[in-house]
């Protein structure tokens, strides 16, 4: 009898043994869970921040691409045309009467103002249409208003990693991703950059003008020679033509051309979410900065084709969806201008 009361007794003894390893288990298990989703939290904040240092670009640019090249000096601010007229400027090429006839034909039948510039970064040459209208600027502001951002950091008065602090006033409902965002959260200088930039995000773009204000950027359009894309401190967008616009793209290739400030601004440009460019010439590399306002639609860049250009084409029409459809008209003209252009040259 006491043979099996001392079985009974270890088999409880084994019983509680079992159990408590049991419930270990289960305390690990739960805190391995709660690791998980802890974890999980972690990184849903690491991507909402800026993925600017691990951005692979697809059409990126180095240094050594513009290696002894020299800055432009095109003097687009003295430069001529007739107004209402295709008119070409530095060169005695001469467009296709077919095509002449085409670009008109798209011009007057859509009933409202278009604009249309090319510069040729090889040589100066230029073509123009209406280019001293005035526009909404839209997004395309953004690229000015970066490049002016970048040279300061260049220059040393500007630390790319300054924090800026998201806040109400900020808030715009159009394009971007800071508006899902809580306020409270804190982005550098380089990060709105990116964002402003690639994802064409107003509330960026709205931080940095708050930030930094509009003094220093208004003067260098001043140094520059536009006409158009001054701000005020109560707006941050303004008005644009595609001379100015030309201006600013000029500077932003001279730019690239000697600093790496250059260059990193250059290389978001030339991979942003929108680019009317490469809707139409997917296959050719462009940097470009375009805007989609309630009147306007703006296409500002370099094309970097075999005779690399600035473009800039712009409409305005009641309905921003008849403008955009005529701005990539406009676009593929101009690549038709240009190819038109390279066989002169060869000939």
């Amino acid at each position: 009898m006491k043979k099996h009361s001392n079985i009974i007794i270890c088999l409880l003894c084994l019983s509680l043994v079992v159990l408590s390893l049991s419930l270990v288990s289960l305390n690990l298990s739960n805190s391995n869970k709660d690791k998980e989703v802890n974890n999980s939290n972690d990184e849903e904040e690491v991507s909402n921040k800026s993925d600017f240092d691990k951005f692979n670009y697809k059409d990126s640019f180095d240094v050594s691409d513009f290696t002894g090249l020299e800055e432009n000096t095109i003097d687009i601010p003295a430069k001529k045309y007739t107004k209402n007229t295709i008119s070409i400027a530095d060169s005695d090429f001469k467009i296709s009467n077919e095509l002449t006839n085409e670009i008109y034909e798209v011009i007057n039948s859509y009933g409202r103002s278009s604009s249309f510039y090319i510069v040729s970064l090889d040589d100066g040459m230029s073509i123009a249409y209406n280019i001293d209208n005035k526009y909404e600027t839209a997004s395309s502001i953004k690229a000015p208003y970066a490049l002016y951002i970048y040279e300061q950091i260049d220059a040393g008065n500007i630390d790319p990693n300054q924090q800026i602090i998201y806040e109400s006033k900020h808030y715009n409902k159009g394009t971007g991703v800071i508006k899902k965002a809580d306020f409270g959260t804190v982005y550098t200088v380089r990060d709105l950059l990116y964002y402003s930039l690639n994802d064409s995000d107003n509330i960026a773009h709205i931080m940095l003008h708050k930030t930094f204000g509009v003094k220093g950027y208004n003067k260098m359009l001043t140094n520059l020679g536009t006409k158009q894309l001054y701000l005020t401190a109560g707006n941050p967008w303004g008005y644009t033509s595609a001379r100015s616009a030309a201006i600013i793209w000029q500077e932003i290739y001279n730019f690239s051309i000697r600093s790496d400030e250059g260059i990193n601004l250059l290389n978001i440009l030339s991979n942003g979410k929108y680019n009317y460019f490469k809707e139409v010439m997917p296959s050719i590399p462009s940097a470009s900065k375009t805007g989609f306002a309630s009147k306007d639609v703006v296409e500002t860049g370099i094309v970097f084709d075999d005779k690399p250009y600035i473009g800039v084409a712009i409409a305005n029409k009641g309905g921003n969806i008849g403008a955009y459809t005529q701005v990539l008209k406009l676009v593929n003209l101009m690549n038709d201008i240009m190819n038109e252009y390279k066989e002169y040259l060869e000939n």
